[in-house]
């Protein structure tokens, strides 16, 4: 009975011990782990890692405004040569894009020179600022001559001014004539067409406005609209040959007429005009490109001290 009993105890006492069960261990994450980096924060404006000394802190209005801006792409602040401002609204004084300058263009996030496109400037054309052409004249754009050389793959492409920049004016003074260019004493040997600049170099190197007055007037000449890093320049011999053929002539003075300029060889003081060429002939002597009123015109010499009509028409390359 007493075994029974026992058995009995037993049996109803198993219930009442605890289950065990096994748990699996993780771990505890650190606090940069959690995201809290800062070993403090200003004037306590943050929160404290429960279990650590890191904080997690909170940005200020300018953080903000510029995470805000970086996301949204405000990232240009337009300034430098070629930019003419921001375009749209600003963010933490940068933008999204950009104006550019004239002869300017946005292009892979840089306000880029253009490449101008002379497809349009054939001899006897207009030629503007903008670097483009027309056979009429444009209001509302800078004129800056007509085209007399057309540009190649090789070579520079030329404009002359659509009336004289000066008039009965000397090309040397007295006793000052020598300048260091090479003489071309024929009209055949005049193939210096791309050298009307370095020839203006070579002469006024040589001696100032009084010497060589009409080197220098086309060395100081800058009107509005010329495109930086151009300079004007007196026009080499076989640049003004150029002009020496009916049609170009015809073409040139007719886009002068156009423009409301002095066409070569009229509107002088005398019958006829004589443009003084960078080329020279001798010691003596230098070429000029003649045309008579009643339309004869060629390649001619002259004295350089001579100031019976002489007259400067700059020329700039493009």
């Amino acid at each position: 009975m007493t075994n029974i009993k026992f058995l009995l105890l037993i049996g109803t006492s198993l219930p009442l011990i605890p289950t065990i069960t096994f748990a699996q261990c993780v771990a505890t994450q650190d606090c940069e782990t959690l995201g809290y980096t800062e070993t403090s924060c200003n004037g306590g404006k943050g929160v404290k890692c429960p279990f650590g000394n890191k904080w997690a802190c909170f940005k200020t209005d300018s953080e903000c405004e510029q995470q805000f801006c970086d996301k949204y792409g405000f990232q240009y602040t337009c300034t430098g040569t070629g930019y003419s401002g921001g375009s749209g609204t600003a963010c933490n004084g940068k933008y999204t894009a950009c104006n550019c300058a004239q002869n300017y263009e946005w292009k892979d996030g840089i306000c880029k020179e253009k490449t101008p496109d002379y497809a349009n400037c054939a001899i006897g054309t207009l030629f503007y600022s903008d670097n483009t052409c027309s056979t009429n004249l444009i209001t509302g754009k800078t004129l800056l001559g007509v085209v007399i050389m057309e540009k190649t793959v090789s070579d520079n492409g030329w404009i002359m001014t659509v009336s004289p920049i000066a008039t009965d004016i000397i090309w040397g003074a007295s006793g000052t004539y020598k300048s260091g260019i090479k003489y071309c004493v024929s009209e055949s040997c005049l193939t210096d067409i791309q050298a009307s600049c370095s020839n203006t170099d070579v002469i006024t190197a040589y001696g100032n406005s009084s010497k060589f007055p009409a080197a220098w007037a086309a060395k100081n000449y800058h009107p509005e609209g010329t495109p930086e890093g151009k300079s004007w320049c007196l026009p080499s011999g076989g640049l003004l040959k150029n002009i020496n053929n009916a049609d170009n002539f015809a073409k040139i003075n007719q886009a002068i007429t156009t423009a409301g300029g002095k066409k070569i060889g009229f509107g002088t003081s005398s019958s006829y005009e004589r443009v003084w060429a960078s080329s020279e002939v001798s010691s003596l002597e230098a070429w000029v490109f003649f045309a008579y009123e009643g339309g004869s015109f060629g390649m001619a010499t002259a004295s350089k001290d001579n100031t019976y009509a002489p007259s400067v028409r700059a020329v700039m390359a493009f």
